[in-house]
């Protein structure tokens, strides 16, 4: 089995587009995914242990001040080791159905496959500990284009009646939140080789060109069709550059 493709990156970032992108290229990503790509049973293994630390997702500091120390990295490695050992395929949304089974099968006999699910990116010290060979997809947004469409998907969940998540509102607070993702993100590229930064404003200008190095990089042997196929799915916008 190859090790895994992990796309991180903020939320709002373009890690979606970016992972639906890289499944045309042939990236198997799971099975029973929600409409982000992700896994539910993986959105959960990472919120539950944030929450035993008092921290969420919209609020990474304790979590990311434990894994600073010796102590915090390995129970966070432990807990993820104990709970994927054996389960990691369903915590991935594959079902024991036929096609499950045969993305499974595919998966242990030498398919491309990862996850995507921003959380990865506060929690990718410890995976690495597990995957030691994973590769790094890291998508980087400016990060008041990030803040902006943070804010804009709270405002619809509060419309829609649900709770509101505090300080989410706040385009500064949501600034610093993508800040934090983006340097937790940034340190991986200390921590591993096989680390690729794409800024999502390159990729939407340039998508063929960005695309094609991304698959490359995974390992994905992608026919040009799909090449044309993945970049059209990029959506083009004149977004400020990440340079900043």
């Amino acid at each position: 089995m190859r090790p895994p493709v992990l796309i991180v990156g903020a939320h709002r970032s373009g890690t979606t587009a970016t992972a639906r992108a890289l499944e045309i290229l042939g990236l198997q990503l799971g099975q029973c995914l929600d409409s982000h790509r992700e896994p539910k049973g993986l959105q959960q293994l990472h919120e539950h242990y944030l929450e035993q630390l008092g921290a969420a997702w919209h609020n990474p500091a304790p979590f990311l001040e434990s894994l600073k120390t010796s102590d915090g990295e390995r129970n966070c490695v432990e807990y993820l080791r104990a709970n994927t050992e054996e389960k990691l395929p369903s915590i991935l949304g594959y079902g024991n159905n036929p096609r499950g089974l045969w993305l499974r099968a595919r998966r242990n006999f030498g398919a491309v496959w990862g996850w995507k699910e921003p959380r990865t990116t506060l929690f990718a010290p410890a995976w690495l500990k597990i995957f030691p060979d994973a590769r790094i997809v890291h998508i980087i947004r400016h990060p008041m284009a990030a803040a902006i469409s943070i804010r804009e998907r709270e405002m619809k969940f509060r419309a829609a009646g649900d709770a509101p998540i505090a300080k989410i509102d706040n385009l500064d607070y949501g600034m610093d939140l993508v800040r934090r993702y983006t340097e937790a993100g940034h340190s991986l590229a200390q921590r591993t080789p096989h680390y690729q930064r794409v800024r999502f404003e390159n990729m939407q200008a340039d998508a063929s060109s960005v695309l094609k190095e991304l698959a490359h990089f995974c390992g994905l042997r992608s026919s040009a069709s799909q090449l044309r196929k993945a970049a059209a799915t990029i959506r083009p916008t004149k977004t400020r550059s990440t340079s900043s």
